[in-house]
């Protein structure tokens, strides 16, 4: 959609959005991190292996004595600027990026107004 080759996008009448203007970023630390066990209950959720009692040892909460803090909150999140190069799963998997359901970036344009207001700490999603 953004590579050098492509053709200016039909509704980006200014063209802000252009291989050359446009940085993509997520948002570091911006939920809660889930434990093992939580995970694999809501990917089970609705299946027979939803009712699992315990997991084994393998497969226990992975987040004890990690080094990034997971809190959400005002001020504890960053935004991360991504390497166009990079594949999307070594994005993904980035201890940093907590997926809150879906994965989340945001594509900003270097020409727009809303650039400095993003790139100053100005901004946040809303909640």
């Amino acid at each position: 959609m953004f590579s050098e080759s492509c053709p200016p996008l039909a509704w980006d009448k200014e063209h802000s959005y252009t291989h050359e203007a446009i940085e993509l970023y997520y948002e570091a630390v911006s939920g809660v991190s889930l434990s093992k066990t939580k995970l694999l209950r809501y990917f089970l959720e609705g299946t027979a292996g939803a009712n699992v009692e315990s997991i084994s040892e393998e497969e226990k909460d992975g987040t004890h004595g990690s080094t990034y803090d997971y809190s959400a909150g005002q001020g504890s999140s960053r935004w991360i600027k991504v390497n166009e190069k990079r594949k999307l799963h070594d994005v993904l998997k980035e201890p940093n990026f907590i997926i809150p359901g879906i994965p989340v970036f945001y594509v900003v344009s270097k020409t727009s107004s809303f650039y400095k207001e993003f790139k100053g700490g100005k901004w946040s999603p809303p909640p």
